[in-house]
């Protein structure tokens, strides 16, 4: 069932086409998962890595809210199905990257086609103001996204119980 807002409040309306294109996002991020043989937090995984170009396993990690030992799990699960590469961080020896393989570039593109196609041409459809208008916005509303996201993820780690480290017996003198 289609929800309209009423149409006399525009920061209602807004707020509801938001909300709809986020369900949306994560209708196709299930239907992706289960299209690819993945999870959804592998595919949000590739999102990521498609976005950013490449990150360290922290980076993923931090993205995804995930532990360091689910973080490299998710991508030796990817790097056995050919989504991801891992490869020598040149900023720092100790460390490396992960990105997307070419195959998984292509699998991806090759999923996502149509969406962008329908969003290329909706795109073009709107004169040269209305487009840079709309790209502001979105812009403005994805940094107001991303801050409160940031928000969140730091109240979920202070709140996050601390698990008192007890010392194992003879395993220090």
């Amino acid at each position: 069932m289609l929800h309209k807002p009423p149409e006399n409040d525009a920061p209602q309306a807004v707020r509801a086409s938001l909300a709809r294109k986020a369900l949306a996002d994560s209708r196709l991020r299930a239907a992706a998962a289960a299209l690819l043989g993945l999870t959804e937090t592998d595919v949000l995984a590739l999102q990521h890595l498609a976005w950013a170009g490449a990150l360290t396993p922290g980076e993923l990690a931090t993205s995804l809210q995930l532990t360091s030992g689910g973080t490299t799990a998710l991508i030796q699960r990817l790097q056995r199905r050919d989504f991801v590469v891992r490869e020598p961080n040149p900023d720092d020896r100790r460390s490396w990257l992960v990105r997307l393989s070419p195959s998984g570039e292509d699998r991806a593109a090759q999923l996502y086609a149509p969406l962008v196609r329908d969003l290329d041409a909706a795109t073009a459809s709107l004169g040269e103001a209305e487009r840079r208008v709309v790209a502001e916005f979105l812009a403005r509303i994805s940094e107001i996204g991303e801050a409160r996201a940031e928000e969140m993820v730091r109240s979920v780690e202070l709140e996050r119980p601390q698990v008192q480290r007890v010392p194992v017996p003879g395993l220090w003198a």
